[in-house]
């Protein structure tokens, strides 16, 4: 008899458990599916040109920003371009490979190069826009 009343048992806590696991499923899953309602800010607009003047607009002016945005990456490319350059000539000066010339030439003309790219990224994001 002992046995079957433990078996019983378990059979009522397993039975609990199971409906406090689904209460609170369902309680939780209520929470989630409500709305929040919290105040959120307004998403803003394009930066560029086209802000406000319907959807196309709104497109184009993304379109505009993302140009500019795969520009600016270009631009930290060509940073790391040269100053993997510029690392691996000091390294070849510290083996007695290069000379301290080309060291630096490769850094003033790595310098040029990203003022020239920084410069070209400003002047086409004002014609973009």
């Amino acid at each position: 008899m002992s046995t079957f009343s433990s078996v019983l048992s378990r059979a009522s806590v397993k039975a609990k458990s199971a409906w406090a696991r689904l209460f609170t499923a369902g309680l939780l899953s209520a929470f989630a599916a409500a709305p929040a309602l919290a105040d959120l800010p307004q998403v803003e607009g394009p930066t560029s040109s086209g802000a406000g003047t319907g959807l196309m607009g709104t497109l184009s002016g993304h379109v505009q920003d993302g140009i500019v945005l795969g520009g600016l990456v270009l631009c930290g490319f060509a940073f790391f371009k040269v100053a993997e350059a510029s690392l691996v000539t000091f390294g070849e000066v510290r083996n007695d490979r290069a000379s301290w010339t080309k060291f630096g030439s490769i850094v003033v003309v790595g310098i040029v190069l990203l003022v020239a790219v920084i410069w070209l990224l400003g002047k086409s994001a004002e014609v973009i826009s």
